[in-house]
């Protein structure tokens, strides 16, 4: 049986987000790579990969910005380019990278974006053996690097994203392939997310405190602070469950969807956080294993 593909990789819609905060210095090193790319008068490297510790914001920042500028973009994540057969890990990828080369022409313009690249074929640890679909996947990048630089195809921007790009091979991440920017978020940035995140939650006379509430998770990733807010939103459904009725189910979400979260005090939300580091330890049979 013939095996199905996606047709595309490109995203039709990003929902913006209430918490959008956007790093100046995060956008003009992605808009530079990007304008670069398509300035004919500038030899940029095909690829920026962006690396820092999860949950800090890449993804999110660089969806975000590319929205705003109206870029057209193609969503990958690492492990979509393992595929089950040989050359899969290239032939959507190709045929993506030719519908962006198509868009530019057309006169719009395209960012493909691969999630996780640390997590692709193309990223191997140290002591275990490349797979064909890596050797094939890392030769496929590394040629769309030198037919771009050479103008023999069009230099669509490619943004990779990652934890880490130590465990890349080392020849895809040469000068005039790569560049690099190493990202993680400043404590004033945190500051202003977690005032977007909880501005809906925390009253007006209790704002100033947040402040001390950043500090004291300021180690934390941002993700930690968003998934408080989830946190929060989930309780508040489980304590409403009790006006839901049998096989009403749409109705009560659609209620819910006019419907403003509860407030809670900012001495609840240091106890959320408490917990939320106590649930990160789980103890099975006596043992702990920490997530």
């Amino acid at each position: 049986m013939e095996k199905q593909r996606r047709n595309s990789h490109f995203i039709n819609e990003i929902v913006e987000s209430t918490e959008c905060v956007i790093d100046q210095s995060f956008s003009d090193t992605l808009l530079t790579h990007i304008i670069g790319n398509y300035d004919e008068n500038v030899q940029a490297p095909l690829f920026l990969a962006i690396q820092g510790n999860p949950g800090e914001g890449k993804t999110f920042q660089t969806l975000n910005i590319c929205k705003k500028h109206n870029l057209k973009i193609c969503y990958y994540s690492g492990a979509e380019l393992s595929g089950n057969y040989e050359k899969d890990s290239i032939i959507e990828l190709s045929e993506d990278y030719t519908r962006a080369c198509n868009y530019y022409n057309d006169g719009e313009y395209c960012a493909i974006i691969i999630d996780d690249f640390h997590l692709s074929p193309a990223s191997t640890k140290n002591g275990v053996g490349t797979t064909i679909n890596s050797q094939l996947l890392t030769g496929y990048l590394m040629n769309l690097c030198d037919k771009a630089k050479s103008k023999q195809i069009e230099s669509i921007p490619i943004i990779l994203l990652g934890n880490t790009f130590k465990d890349v091979y080392d020849p895809l991440k040469r000068d005039g392939r790569m560049d690099f920017f190493h990202w993680e978020a400043p404590y004033e940035l945190k500051k202003q997310i977690v005032e977007c995140i909880f501005r809906d939650y925390i009253s007006f006379f209790e704002r100033s405190k947040l402040d001390s509430f950043v500090d004291k998770y300021k180690d934390q990733s941002v993700s930690f602070f968003t998934e408080i807010k989830n946190d929060i939103d989930k309780n508040y459904i489980k304590n409403s469950l009790n006006q839901l009725e049998y096989g009403d189910l749409k109705t009560f979400i659609d209620k819910r969807h006019h419907k403003k979260g509860k407030q809670i005090s900012i001495s609840k939300l240091f106890e959320l956080a408490e917990q939320r580091l106590l649930d990160k330890t789980y103890s099975i049979e006596g043992v702990e294993w920490q997530l």
